[in-house]
């Protein structure tokens, strides 16, 4: 009989450690990944082949299991975190929403590194506005049920919409409580559907003030160049590769050898005028790059990011250049000198 009570003990045993494996913790875990020559994953036709390397670099972030989390709590890595879901995800956004938003986050990342570069590279991209993109859907507003994330705003009511500019002066026309007709693409089809203007809950802006249809929004552009350049980046979201992307794509345009051989890496988002911008994860992606074996890693000057990656690089003891940048320019200028 006892023999049979241990056995029974060690089988529930054995089910609740499996079970453990799958249940989510409110934590990610976040840590260094990789840095990769983008030299397959971004192509322009009929260009130079480039004399050196540019690299994109990534992190590990990944929603925690117990196991996860207390190997991440206790590992004694500096540089192995944990972050909560609520600075990763958005209120109420599930994890299909999410990898959607860094995808389009990566797709407009892509539209803006081929216009800074092609217009460093005298070709004259043309941008096209195309309308408003819905990057999140509040889920405890009216609309919730009706939008999606994904969808594409070109219209409401009777006004063509391409920028949320555009979006946002029509909305101010409205009352809480409106109704009034969007159209929208959504998977290549346009369809109208009808929404309601409410007013914001505390747990999306902190203080219950403001109203909308509850979405995140971003412009959705696409840029028309010419030779043609092709993206073929897979399982790395966010806006973070934006500045390496340009460098590599105005590299391929430009007659000059501006990489000279050497193996660059960095990360920062680029927007249309060319500035650099800050991202998250700093310290983890300098590890990655070092890792990989990059001479020259350019860091964002904002919000003390270029401070932390040369703090790492001392940490960790790398060879590897830490070089703050601005703008696209700057690390342009840096290369040539």
């Amino acid at each position: 009989m006892r023999k049979k009570v241990i056995q029974w003990l060690v089988i529930v045993l054995v089910i609740l450690l499996i079970g453990l494996n799958f249940y989510r913790t409110p934590y990610y875990v976040q840590r260094p990944g990789k840095a990769e020559s983008m030299s397959g994953m971004v192509k322009v036709k009929g260009a130079k082949k480039i004399d050196g390397n540019y690299r994109l670099v990534y992190i590990y972030l990944g929603q925690a299991n117990i196991y996860q989390y207390l190997w991440a709590k206790f590992d004694g890595n500096k540089y192995t975190t944990l972050v909560k879901e609520n600075q990763v995800k958005m209120p109420d956004e599930d994890e299909q929403d999410y990898n959607l938003r860094q995808e389009n986050y990566m797709s407009s990342a892509q539209q803006s590194a081929a216009y800074v570069a092609y217009k460093a590279a005298g070709k004259k991209p043309t941008l096209l506005e195309e309308g408003v993109l819905i990057l999140g859907v509040m889920k405890s507003m009216p609309n919730s049920k009706i939008l999606k994330t994904g969808d594409l705003i070109i219209g409401m009511d009777n006004h063509k919409v391409t920028t949320t500019e555009d979006m946002n002066r029509l909305i101010k026309r409205k009352k809480v409580g409106d109704r009034f007709a969007l159209t929208l693409v959504r998977k290549n089809k346009v369809k109208k559907v009808t929404v309601q203007a409410a007013r914001f809950p505390k747990a999306y802006t902190g203080s219950g003030r403001g109203w909308g249809i509850g979405i995140y929004q971003d412009n959705h552009v696409k840029v028309d160049v010419d030779p043609k350049v092709n993206f073929s980046i897979k399982n790395i979201g966010g806006p973070s590769a934006g500045l390496m992307m340009t460098l590599e794509i105005y590299d391929q345009l430009d007659k000059q050898n501006l990489a000279k051989g050497r193996d660059v890496a960095g990360t920062g988002t680029i927007e249309m005028n060319g500035k650099v911008g800050p991202i998250g994860g700093i310290s983890e992606k300098v590890v990655g790059a070092s890792k990989s074996g990059a001479d020259i890693f350019f860091a964002p000057a904002a919000d003390h990011e270029y401070q932390t990656a040369k703090k790492t690089a001392r940490e960790i003891g790398t060879s590897m250049k830490i070089v703050s940048v601005k703008s696209f320019e700057d690390a342009v200028n840096y290369l040539k000198r």
